[in-house]
């Protein structure tokens, strides 16, 4: 019994793993897409296995974010050992909230940054209540401005810390999802008196964005959608659940028919939101920051 990196051979096994539940393992499954072998180890991370009998029972990507595929506490006390041998660093542990915080108790690395223990996985898989927002569109790079503040924004919201705290280009990571059309938003013009205008489509008056989604995730076989956010002034009325509507309908038209996200479990308005969106929960996830 080891723990050691997947090999070429281990592809298909893998992806008959994650091919039972695509959504759960979306990062996983965009992985393989890209990749196309399990073989996967470099600066960025690498896909180990542990191994009982010779033969992968479970897996676990290990990077700046720490995934699994089937894994048990015996699977999870191995992973522990090697985190704790690398020693803390800055990362989270994403996935199923039995496993993680499971492995999180195993870490001797001190008080992580934040722990959200549960975090329902809703995937949408049924008629949602409310038609779609014809104003959602795919973002372009004119977008970055509004975009990147808006991110800003929703990123500290969410986790309680600016992106930009720890250094890093966090504004070419905004610009890669708008040149990728990963990002679907509306924005409305913003009048020089901080008033807000219709949105022209020739206006010469700086936009603000009013709600915003990200495919954080995508592969053909499941996406996730990240980053989801409306601009505090416009909440509360009823815009979040007919812009995902139209979000969900984009992704499944051009990308994936398997559209998921995950939810603080306190968010009760954007459980709410989601649910008129047709998203039902298909499971629990827990997020652990270091």
């Amino acid at each position: 019994m080891e723990l050691l990196p997947l090999r070429a051979e281990h592809t298909a096994w893998l992806q008959e793993r994650i091919d039972v539940d695509p959504a759960r393992h979306a990062f996983l499954q965009s992985l393989l897409a890209m990749t196309g072998t399990a073989a996967v180890s470099s600066a960025v991370g690498t896909l180990y296995a542990w191994f009982e009998d010779g033969q992968p029972r479970s897996a676990y990507w290990i990077g700046t974010s720490i995934m699994s595929v089937d894994p048990t506490p015996r699977s999870n006390a191995a992973v522990a050992e090697v985190l704790n041998r690398r020693g803390r660093y800055s990362c989270s542990l994403i996935g199923e909230a039995r496993s993680m915080l499971d492995l999180n108790s195993r870490l001797n690395w001190g008080s992580p940054r934040g722990v959200r223990p549960a975090q329902p996985l809703m995937v949408a898989d049924r008629e949602p209540l409310v038609d779609p927002d014809p104003r959602v569109r795919p973002g372009d790079p004119g977008d970055l401005p509004a975009t990147f503040a808006a991110s800003v924004r929703m990123f500290t919201e969410e986790v309680g810390f600016s992106p930009l705290e720890n250094g890093g280009n966090y504004q070419q990571r905004v610009r890669n999802l708008l040149d990728s059309n990963n990002t679907l938003l509306f924005t409305t013009a913003k009048a020089p008196d901080g008033g807000t205008l219709r949105r022209w489509p020739a206006a010469s008056v700086a936009e603000q964005v009013v709600f915003k989604a990200d495919l954080g995730i995508r592969s053909a076989k499941a996406v996730q959608i990240q980053g989801v956010w409306v601009h505090p002034d416009f909440r509360g009325r009823g815009i979040a659940a007919p812009a995902m509507v139209a979000v969900t309908r984009w992704v499944q038209e051009n990308v994936s028919p398997v559209v998921s996200l995950y939810v603080n479990d306190f968010n009760d308005r954007a459980r709410r939101a989601y649910e008129k969106a047709g998203y039902s929960q298909t499971g629990t996830f827990a997020t652990v920051m270091y």
